[in-house]
């Protein structure tokens, strides 16, 4: 997982067609999925952060995520793919797998304008959790990257 600001984007093997679209988005690109390259799409959405409660864990096995948000903010928890519990097996075609939240600390990630997360197929996500205790509208790119 890399957590850093978008000032220090070129430290980061980031393919340059992608770190181009995602320094020049425009702010009131409508939601959908916009294809950048051959392997990487960006899908935006709009949508009210969440109560921590409600944390459901993810990943991926096909796919680099890069989120960010364009309007709003929002927490981000991690963890790593160790010893978790399957609540909802891998759906191949959604590249997405659901796991039970586990009994160990989550790591968590404030996501907000200048900031930008990647998440590689081990680190298990929840993105769209309440920044403090109040939902928000957020709205989010998040950028897939086929490995």
């Amino acid at each position: 997982m890399i957590f850093d600001e978008f000032k220090n984007i070129n430290l980061y093997n980031i393919d340059e067609k992608i770190k181009t679209f995602i320094l020049n988005l425009d702010p009131e690109t409508a939601p959908g999925r916009y294809d950048i390259t051959d392997g990487a799409y960006v899908n935006i959405e709009e949508y009210n952060t969440k109560d921590k409660n409600l944390i459901k864990l993810e990943g991926h096995k096909k796919h680099i995520d890069i989120q960010f948000v364009i309007k709003g903010k929002e927490r981000v928890y991690t963890t790593d793919n160790n010893n978790l519990e399957v609540l909802e097996q891998y759906d191949e075609k959604r590249d997405i797998e659901f796991y039970k939240n586990p009994k160990k600390p989550l790591n968590v990630s404030y996501l907000e304008k200048g900031k930008f997360i990647v998440l590689y197929p081990d680190d298990i996500h929840s993105p769209c959790i309440n920044y403090s205790d109040e939902n928000e509208p957020v709205k989010k790119a998040v950028v897939k990257i086929l490995i």
